[in-house]
C-alpha cells in the first residue's frame, strides 16, 4: 500500500491555503470597486435629484416673479399701487435660509425691453443659482406684458353696447398696428420708412387727425416721439393701405407670391363727389427677416435693401419674403367719406393678356356673405362711400397669360385668399 509523504501533504495543503487567499483578495478587490461605483452612483443620483428639485424651485419662482410684473392695476406710477410704469430692470436674491422649500441661494434677474413692441413690454427673467456640485445654473423665463389698461377686463363681463370694435393695445380697428403709441390718446405712422412724412391717428375714431412733415429720414415709426413730430398740420383724412405681390409661377398661386417685385406705383382716382385735394399715395419694396431681441423672436417688414445695422442687430434672417407696401391718404368729401377706384401703375413692365405682360389680381373675399364683394373691406373694383381706414386691401401681380387663382378649396387658413381679376 502506498504512503504520502508528509511533505508532499505540508505541500498541498500550503497550497490549497494559498488559492483560498488569492480568492479572497479577488472578491475583496471586486467588493471594494462595486462598493465604490455603488458609491459613486448612489452621490451622482443624490446630486441630480438635488439638481432636479432646485430647477423646479427656479421655475417656481420665475413663475412667480412674472405673474407678479402681470399683475399691475394701474398704467401710471400711483401710491399703494403696482403700475405698469414701474416694470422696469430689476435684480433680487433669495437666501436658502428664508426659503422653506429651496435648499441654494437664488439670484432673480429681471430684464425688460420696452422698444421691442409697440405698447408692449419684452420681460426676461433669469433664475440663477449654484448646485450642489458648486457649477453655476441658470434658467430663464420669457413673456410679453401689453400696455392694455386693466379696465378694459370689464368688457368681458358686459355687452359690447354702442361703442366701437377695439383693435391692439385698446386702440380703434382703424389704427394700423405698427401705428407707434404716442401715449396721449394718439398714435403715429411714417408713410414710407425712408421718408419724412408721417401721419398721427386718434386712437379711439381710427381717423387720421394730423399730418407731419420734416421727420428725420433716420427715424422709423417705432422711435416716433411727440418730439420728433412738430410740423404737423391739423384735420382729418382716411388711410388706405395693403401689399402688392409678384408671382411668374405657372399656374401661380395666391398663398405663395414672393417674387422679387419690379417698380410700381398705385393711383387712386376719386369720385363722387368733390374733393379739396387728390389722394396722395406712395409704394416701397419690402422685405420680412426673423431676429431674436431681448430673448424673444421678431418677425419684421423693412425696406428691400436694408441691412441689420438699421434695426441696431449684427445679423438676422432673411425669409425670402418680398413684397411692395402702398398707402394712400385720401382727404375725404364734405360728409367724411370717399368712392374711387385704385389701380396699379407699372414701370419698365407692361399691363395686359399676353405671357410677356402681366395680369393684376385683387385678393378679394364675400365676407358678409351677400353672394357679391360689394362691401368696401372685401376689396371691391370699385369703393363706395368709405367712412374709415381700410387696410389689407391687397394685390397679386402673375404672368399676363395665366388666370388669377382661386382659394384653396376646403383649406380654413386660405379660404380669404383667393383672388379676381382687376387688370386689365
Amino acid at each position: 500500500m502506498a504512503t504520502t509523504s508528509p511533505r508532499l501533504r505540508l505541500h498541498g495543503r500550503h497550497a490549497q491555503q494559498g488559492a483560498a487567499l488569492f480568492e479572497s483578495l479577488v472578491a475583496f478587490v471586486f467588493l471594494a470597486v462595486a462598493s465604490l461605483t455603488a458609491a459613486q452612483v448612489q452621490s451622482q443620483l443624490r446630486l441630480h435629484g438635488d439638481l432636479a428639485r432646485q430647477r423646479s424651485e427656479a421655475v417656481r419662482l420665475g413663475a412667480r416673479e412674472l405673474e407678479a410684473l402681470r399683475a399691475w392695476s394701474t398704467l401710471e406710477a400711483a401710491s399703494g399701487a403696482s403700475a405698469y410704469a414701474a416694470i422696469v430692470d430689476a435684480e433680487t436674491t433669495l437666501d436658502a435660509g428664508t426659503n422653506p422649500v429651496g435648499n441654494a441661494d437664488y439670484r432673480i434677474v429681471r430684464r425688460i425691453d420696452d422698444a421691442s413692441f409697440a405698447g408692449a413690454k419684452s420681460a426676461t427673467i433669469a433664475v440663477e443659482w449654484a448646485d450642489r456640485g458648486g457649477a453655476a445654473q441658470r434658467l430663464v423665463l420669457e413673456s410679453v406684458i401689453a400696455r392694455s389698461d386693466p379696465i378694459w377686463s370689464g368688457a368681458l363681463a358686459v355687452g359690447a353696447g354702442a361703442g366701437v370694435p377695439r383693435g391692439s393695445l385698446g386702440r380703434s380697428t382703424g389704427v394700423p398696428v405698427t401705428a407707434r403709441s404716442l401715449g396721449d390718446g394718439r398714435s403715429a405712422l411714417k408713410t414710407s420708412s425712408s421718408g419724412s412724412a408721417a401721419v398721427i391717428f386718434d386712437d379711439r375714431s381710427g381717423e387720421i387727425v394730423a399730418r407731419c412733415d420734416g421727420v428725420a429720414s433716420g427715424t422709423a415709426t417705432r422711435d416716433l416721439t411727440t418730439g420728433a413730430l412738430a410740423s404737423c398740420s391739423e384735420g382729418r383724412w382716411r388711410l388706405l393701405t395693403g401689399s402688392i405681390r409678384f408671382s411668374s409661377a405657372v399656374p401661380p398661386l395666391a398663398t405663395d407670391a414672393n417674387d422679387s417685385p419690379p417698380a410700381v406705383a398705385i393711383a387712386l382716382a376719386l369720385g363722387g363727389g368733390t374733393y379739396a385735394a387728390p389722394a396722395e399715395c406712395s409704394t416701397e419694396a419690402m422685405k420680412t427677416v426673423r431676429h431674436s431681441a431681448g430673448g424673444s423672436l421678431h418677425i419684421e417688414a423693412v425696406p428691400i435693401d436694408a441691412l441689420p445695422a438699421s434695426l441696431g442687430l449684427a445679423s438676422w434672417v432673411d425669409t425670402g419674403d418680398r413684397h411692395v407696401a402702398y398707402r394712400c391718404v385720401v382727404t375725404p368729401r364734405a360728409d367724411g367719406r370717399w368712392s374711387g377706384r385704385s389701380t396699379l401703375l407699372p414701370t419698365g413692365w407692361t399691363i395686359g393678356a399676353g405671357n410677356g405682360d402681366r395680369r393684376v389680381c385683387r385678393y378679394a373675399a364675400d365676407r358678409d356673405g351677400s353672394g357679391a364683394i360689394d362691401a368696401n373691406i372685401e376689396h371691391p373694383a370699385d369703393y363706395v362711400d368709405v367712412a374709415g381706414t381700410l387696410q389689407a386691401q391687397n394685390f397679386l401681380v402673375v404672368r399676363g397669360d395665366q388666370a388669377c387663382p382661386a382659394a384653396s378649396g376646403g383649406d380654413l387658413f386660405t379660404a380669404g385668399l383667393g383672388t379676381v381679376q382687376h387688370q386689365p
